[in-house]
Order: structure tokens, then C-alpha cells, then sequence
């Protein structure tokens, strides 16, 4: 069942790999995120409600509470070993403080001109890593921005240039989220097992009749150099290695802001296998990235097996926009496929995200923040009808057209 989930969650884990220096974007399952975010976004499923707060210092709550359709209602905790972002509202003009470890409180409670007028606030240890607390706490002044904002907009070194990192041995995270209406259980369990390696036990458990449990035992490895990923999973027994290498210098030595730096090139690889279909695959990928003054990032992924290639290209317009595009095409069906997209952060309070592809038509996605509420608003669009059930309910003028609809609210308490 496809349904809508809410952003709570993902945004604490994302929270929590920051907080411990964990870089996600140095790995190969992430090689195309970048783009992907653009062009591979959801949109609300139906109509939905969803609740997020901070029960205590390192436990948070959520809520799901799903009326089109009714099924995907859902609640949940997440418990960390740390304390994440806790959302409270703030009088300071229509934005939000959000409140973090990650910045030390003289630095949090600066006004923005006051952190502007003195960069070297926090003592940071270089400039780039000034640069990056100055724009964490800038950031923090939406929460539209911290949920919503696209990867393009994050840094993809979060490790202070200069400063030794830290050891983040026994360092957790666990998710719990109950469906009851569709008796499932779905569970994460992270810990980190050195300061750059990582384990991840993800699972999903269904009960019933026809009792089913699925496992995904993943296990990485994260250096400035490389990194490496194993995983396990028990729905079909496969298994998979994955690997990335990076070229060039791990660090800019001491940047000015707003210097041109040279860019990384990155290659990766996989290889996986099921043993109960008995049937293994592998692919390749090239990646080359260029953040200041505005980013540009080019990838390129080969299956050689399925005879399958992607080239794909995400270009910064501005500071506030961002645009991608890319190429699939298969040799040995000779089918391809041409997709478009954009995000633009139009003010603090509001995101627009659009993609067009020749398949699949256009998808629209619109997120406005209102005080402590995140309102998501999303419509697919396309030349064709929708499939199954939805399209024999549609009425004939909108089928044609619309294949989905959806709103979906969000509180964070």
C-alpha cells in the first residue's frame, strides 16, 4: 500500500547523523541523491494529519492520523542516545528557534546580523567550519528548511575541517511505528560501532494469519577517502556490497567564503545476490560535484547486466533554486526516458518543487509553513489515466489528467 508518512522521523534521523558527524552523502547508495530529491519526490497520498513532538530530552513522539485512506493511520516513538532538534515557536518575527546541541547556546541565541557582523562566534577551528555553524544556525531560524530543504542546500562535509573528530562509539537511534488497522510493526535500530563505522537493523513485521517478518542488516563504513556498505536481507536472502572512492583532496585548506573550490570527483560500485531466485546484478557509477559558488554535480550510473544507463545533471540557479535533469535509456529495449525538474525556495515560509518526465507527466508539490504547521500540497498530472481501481472511479474528464491528489498536515509540538 502506498500512503503518506510524515516528515517527523526522517528529519530527526537526519538530525541525529548530524549531530554525530555521520556523512550520508558519502556512500554509494546515496550517489544521485542530489538529483533524485528533484525529480523523484513524493507527494501527499490522500489526506492526512500527523503530529510530532519531543516527549523528553531523547524520546520523541508521532502521530499519523490518515482519513483518505484510513488504513495508514499510524503512532510511533523514536528514542536517540543524544538529544535532537526540539521544535518550540519563538517571537522572533514569523520564524521558529529550534533548539540544538549542535550549536552551543551563545551562538543560538545571536540575532542573525549579530552572527553576519562576527564570523568567528563559537571559535570555530577554520573557516569552512565557521561557515557551516553560521549557516546551521541561520538555517534553524525556519523549520520549513530543516524539513523541507532540498540536499543541495546541505553541505556535504560536516566534519569540521581542523578540528579532530570525535568518538561516537555506542551512540543510538531506534524507531518503533505501529499500523494497527494493517497489524504491522516497522522498526530501525542505528548504533554507531566506531567513529566511522555504523550499523543498521531495519524490519517490518506482520501479523495474521500469514505471520511475516522481513530483516535488513546493514553495516557501513564512512571516510573521507571512501566508503563501504554491506547489507543482508532476508526477503529472498540477498546480499549486497557496495563501495565509493573519492579523488582529489578530502578538504579545501581554509577557503575564504564565497571562494571558487575545486571540485571532488567521486567513482562507486555494487554487486549484489538472491540466493533463493539464484540471480546477482552489479552496476557503476561516476560523480562529479562542484559546490562554491553555486553547486553543479554530474553522475553517471551503468547496470552493465540490465544493459541500463543514467545520466543525470543538477545545476544551482541562485541561492534559493535549484534544477535538474536526467537521461535513462536501456540497451536492449532501446526505451528511454527524459525527466525535468526544479525546486525553488521561494521565501523562508514556502517550497515549490515540479518535475515533468515524458513517461510519467508532470508532478507539482507545494509546502507552506504556518507557525508550528508544515501544509503540504501535491498533484500528479499526466497525458494518460490512472491504473486499477482509481481510474474506473474517476470521472472521465479528470482521468485523463489527474492521477493523484493529496494534502497532508503537519505539527510539530
Amino acid at each position: 500500500m502506498v500512503y503518506t508518512t510524515s516528515d517527523y522521523f526522517p528529519f530527526l534521523a537526519r538530525q541525529f547523523h548530524r549531530e554525530t558527524e555521520w556523512n550520508e552523502y558519502n556512500a554509494y547508495s546515496t550517489f544521485c541523491r542530489t538529483s533524485k530529491v528533484i525529480l523523484d519526490f513524493t507527494i501527499p497520498y490522500g489526506l492526512s494529519v500527523s503530529t510530532g513532538r519531543n516527549v523528553g530530552s531523547n524520546l520523541s513522539s508521532q502521530l499519523v492520523f490518515s482519513m483518505v485512506p484510513s488504513s495508514a493511520s499510524s503512532i510511533g516513538y523514536l528514542a536517540a542516545s543524544r538529544p535532537l532538534f526540539a521544535i518550540t515557536p519563538a517571537p522572533v518575527g514569523n520564524s521558529l528557534r529550534v533548539k540544538s546541541t549542535a550549536v552551543s547556546a551563545t551562538l543560538a541565541d545571536q540575532t542573525q546580523s549579530d552572527i553576519l557582523s562576527n564570523p568567528r562566534a563559537g571559535e570555530c577551528d577554520s573557516k569552512l567550519a565557521r561557515h557551516q555553524r553560521i549557516q546551521d544556525v541561520l538555517d534553524s531560524q525556519s523549520l520549513l528548511q530543516n524539513i523541507r530543504a532540498g540536499v543541495w542546500k546541505c553541505s556535504w562535509r560536516p566534519v569540521s575541517s581542523g578540528a579532530q573528530q570525535q568518538d561516537y562509539t555506542g551512540d543510538y537511534l531506534a524507531v518503533a511505528q505501529l499500523y494497527p488497522s494493517l497489524a504491522t510493526i516497522t522498526g530501525s535500530y542505528l548504533v554507531r560501532r566506531s567513529a566511522t563505522a555504523e550499523l543498521a537493523i531495519s524490519g517490518v513485521s506482520v501479523a495474521g494469519s500469514q505471520q511475516d517478518l522481513q530483516l535488513i542488516v546493514q553495516h557501513a563504513t564512512n571516510q573521507r577517502r571512501w566508503s563501504s556498505e554491506a547489507t543482508y536481507g532476508t526477503n529472498g536472502h540477498m546480499l549486497g556490497l557496495r563501495g565509493q572512492y573519492n579523488f582529489g583532496e578530502a578538504e579545501t585548506p581554509e577557503p575564504q567564503l564565497g571562494e571558487d573550490a575545486s571540485g571532488r570527483l567521486s567513482m562507486g560500485g555494487e554487486v549484489y545476490f538472491g540466493a533463493q531466485e539464484a540471480s546477482g546484478g552489479m552496476s557503476v557509477g561516476a560523480r562529479y560535484r562542484y559546490d562554491r559558488p553555486l553547486l553543479l554535480e554530474l553522475a553517471c550510473v551503468a547496470n552493465p547486466i540490465m544493459g541500463h544507463v543514467s545520466l543525470a545533471w543538477t545545476q544551482q540557479l541562485r541561492t534559493h533554486a535549484c534544477a535538474a535533469a536526467r537521461y535513462d535509456f536501456n540497451a536492449f529495449s532501446l526505451s528511454s526516458e527524459l525527466a525535468v525538474g526544479v525546486e525553488w525556495q521561494m521565501d523562508e515560509n514556502s517550497i515549490l518543487k515540479a518535475r515533468w518526465s515524458d513517461s510519467q507527466g508532470l508532478r507539482c508539490l507545494v509546502d507552506t509553513r504556518l507557525n508550528n504547521m508544515v501544509f503540504s500540497m501535491g498533484l500528479d498530472l499526466g497525458a494518460g489515466a490512472g491504473t486499477g481501481a482509481d481510474a474506473a472511479a474517476a470521472p472521465a474528464g479528470i482521468k485523463r489528467f489527474v492521477r493523484s491528489f493529496g494534502l497532508q498536515f503537519q505539527w510539530f509540538l
